[in-house]
């Protein structure tokens, strides 16, 4: 009778273990802020939509500390708050199983209110927006950022190890000739576009066992052909590596806890033409740095709406080594939807 039951309980885990793998498993989609870690089936497309929040609003860094009000002094305009939000949109198609290619176009737009630096010691110069150097104001610029271009290749895959590969290209697409009200270029950071192609590749593991998955990838972005665009600056290059383990609770919902991090380099070269030199943002040596973040989410395969898929990502950081003197990233949201076809 014991074995009995023993076989009965065997059998009917088996059962359940085969429909979840054939069932689309809503962790078959890394956390919502990953890119380039699924591929889909030949002939398969799929659209998806992705937002990410990003906000700044607590105040000044130096390194991993806060910014003493000397550190400051030189600024006649320090940021109260920055928010950036990037739309995304996904267009995949999979011309074999192995080899899934993407069309990523970018919408962005950036808000930021300033105010006077009341701990200011030198003679800022330059202003915002057309306005002065005095009192608080607000500025911001929307507009179609640079557009990616992708190949992911299966390198590896048996099942329970898959490795993939993933060459992108950034498009420069995107505005990087912002002006403000001023007729002077907005900040460095505001800029929509890179003004130059960028090489993104990146390489993926990913690891199923039953109901949980991790993955772990290494991405990096740089110039491709010229490091600096027309307008006389560059971004900086970027590594980044981020790590994530989740659960399948239920063929259509997993949760997931994720941990990224990343090391960019400061603004290279300079504006070409009379730009604003009042606030940190102004300042090339005030950008990139070592950032790492933490977070959790949740994924869901939506059956009412025809399989549509959702995510939901919140990271927050753990760790910031700043270059220069910047604003720290209080918290990151990424919301993903998608459907294939």
């Amino acid at each position: 009778m014991k074995f009995q039951k023993l076989l009965l309980t065997a059998l009917i885990s088996l059962s359940f273990t085969q429909q979840v793998l054939a069932h689309p498993r809503a962790d078959g989609h890394a956390p919502a802020g990953v890119m380039y870690e699924h591929l889909h089936k030949e002939g398969e497309w799929m659209l998806g939509y992705n937002v990410q929040r990003m906000n700044q609003d607590s105040g000044y860094y130096q390194g991993s500390d806060q910014a003493a009000p000397e550190s400051l002094g030189r600024y006649s305009m320090l940021t109260k708050e920055h928010e950036m939000y990037m739309h995304m949109l996904h267009v995949m198609y999979a011309p074999t199983d192995n080899l899934t290619l993407m069309l990523m176009p970018m919408y962005m737009s950036m808000d930021m209110t300033m105010d006077t630096n009341p701990n200011q010691t030198g003679s800022g110069h330059g202003n915002h927006g057309g306005g002065n150097d005095h009192g608080a104001h607000s500025h911001g610029v929307d507009g179609w950022g640079d557009t990616v271009i992708s190949a992911s290749y299966r390198a590896f895959d048996n099942g329970k190890h898959q490795v993939i590969t993933t060459l992108g290209l950034s498009a420069p697409t995107g505005d990087y000739k912002k002006y403000g009200n001023d007729g002077k270029p907005v900040h460095y950071g505001m800029q929509l576009g890179a003004g130059v192609w960028q090489a993104i590749p990146s390489v993926t593991y990913v690891y199923t066992e039953d109901k949980v998955k991790a993955g772990i990838q290494a991405s990096t972005r740089q110039p491709l052909f010229d490091d600096l665009n027309d307008l006389g600056y560059y971004a900086g290059d970027q590594r980044s590596a981020t790590a994530w383990l989740s659960y399948l609770w239920h063929p259509n919902f997993s949760t997931s806890a994720r941990i990224q991090y990343s090391n960019t380099d400061n603004m290279q070269g300079h504006y070409k033409v009379s730009h604003n030199h009042s606030s940190p943002a102004d300042i090339q040596g005030n950008y990139g740095g070592e950032q790492t973040f933490a977070g959790v989410g949740v994924n869901s395969i939506i059956p009412v709406l025809g399989g549509v898929r959702a995510g939901v990502e919140f990271m927050t950081p753990i760790n910031e080594n700043l270059n220069g003197v910047q604003q720290r990233t209080d918290n990151i949201w990424n919301v993903s939807i998608s459907k294939a076809f």
